[in-house]
């Protein structure tokens, strides 16, 4: 039972509608999910692995685990990495707000693009929410506009379906794709011997490096 709860959960249900597939009480579903999760533990330098460009990347949690952080790295051109904790403190005041246990609430990340933007919460150009499985504390984000700026929120939904924030990250931009002919990519193709001298010779002369430095 306690196998289909937690791969339940993984997938972003609830504890009710675990029980309406189920087809048992709600009582008996939050019971074996608390023992469940009385029985797990999590080391203090947590562990997991994500997928980037085909390779399993092992990310370990700093030290700040179980603080309030919420922390975005640019990955490339369209790939951010977002990592987050929350602190007891935190959780127990989404748990009063909306009176109900944290593991009931879904877990959403919504990240916005402030590219060129003064952000004040409201102004993005776009945004758009995912949910997270239950127990995550890192995510991948891709398909994202080279060159761009981006902030990302940490939270919940109300029951309406609004999103609710509970921490805001720093600000990041993607790297800029390079150019076809780019002066990087003459040298890569000088480097790989493809060309047999490199190519931006063509765009120095020997009286205009000694003009530059004289």
């Amino acid at each position: 039972m306690i196998e289909e709860i937690v791969k339940w959960k993984n997938e972003g249900l609830t504890l009710y509608e675990i029980a309406e597939k189920m087809n048992t009480s709600v009582g008996k579903v939050q019971y074996r999910w608390r023992q469940y999760r009385k029985q797990s533990t999590v080391p203090d330098n947590h562990q997991s692995m994500q997928e980037f460009d085909g390779k399993e990347v092992e990310w370990v949690m700093p030290a700040e685990y179980k603080e309030d952080v919420l922390y975005m790295m640019p990955q490339g051109p369209a790939t951010i990495f977002v990592y987050w904790s929350l602190s007891e403190s935190t959780v127990k005041v989404a748990e009063h707000h909306f009176r109900t246990s944290w593991s009931d609430l879904p877990k959403v990340i919504k990240l916005y693009d402030v590219t060129d933007v003064q952000f004040h919460g409201h102004n993005a150009h776009k945004a758009f929410e995912i949910e997270v499985p239950e127990m995550t504390n890192n995510w991948f984000l891709h398909n994202l506009e080279p060159g761009g700026t981006y902030i990302a929120d940490v939270g919940t939904r109300t029951f309406d379906g609004s999103f609710f924030t509970l921490l805001r990250s720093n600000a990041v931009e993607t790297s800029r794709l390079e150019e076809e002919g780019s002066t990087a990519d003459k040298v890569r193709r000088w480097q790989s011997e493809s060309q047999a001298e490199p190519e931006w010779l063509e765009n120095y002369s020997v009286y205009s490096y000694y003009h530059k430095i004289r």
